[in-house]
């Protein structure tokens, strides 16, 4: 059995439905579900979504939140939004996205797992799979939940 809080190094123990909270500038946490890990042997890459959910304790305590944002970050977020897993939920599914701007090899991606080619009218439909920085997820979660 895992203890919780953790530092997670590598993708290679996290779970599914496991998840990470940051400390927001009001003083509340905003959570970080872990949505899918890639299957091609990189052990840093993950896909996070931040829930619509925050709270002054860092537990949460349900999957029954909806994902505001998603996007591929390295592992080392985690650590330098001054996050730490702090336990499981269920799983969540990842939002669907693009792989890229369109094309004719664009394809409809389910986390790391493509789904089907792209067609004209999905490129209105899904956004754009986001790769982002180190400090991203923190600045994303205090613009669209710091006014709680």
């Amino acid at each position: 059995m895992k203890k919780y809080p953790y530092l997670p190094k590598s993708n290679l123990k996290i779970e599914l439905g496991e998840y990470w909270s940051l400390t927001l500038d009001n003083g509340k946490y905003a959570f970080f579900v872990f949505l899918d890990i890639p299957t091609d042997g990189d052990q840093r890459s993950v896909l996070i979504g931040l829930v619509d959910y925050t709270s002054f304790e860092p537990l949460l305590l349900n999957s029954r939140h909806k994902i505001l944002w998603q996007s591929v970050v390295h592992i080392k977020s985690v650590a330098e939004c001054g996050g730490l897993v702090q336990g499981k939920i269920a799983k969540l599914s990842p939002l669907l996205e693009r792989c890229s701007h369109g094309g004719k090899h664009c394809q409809i991606l389910c986390g790391f797992s493509p789904l089907r080619m792209a067609t004209p009218e999905d490129m209105n439909l899904f956004d754009v799979r986001k790769a982002s920085g180190f400090m991203v997820p923190r600045t994303v979660a205090n613009k669209l939940l710091n006014s709680d």
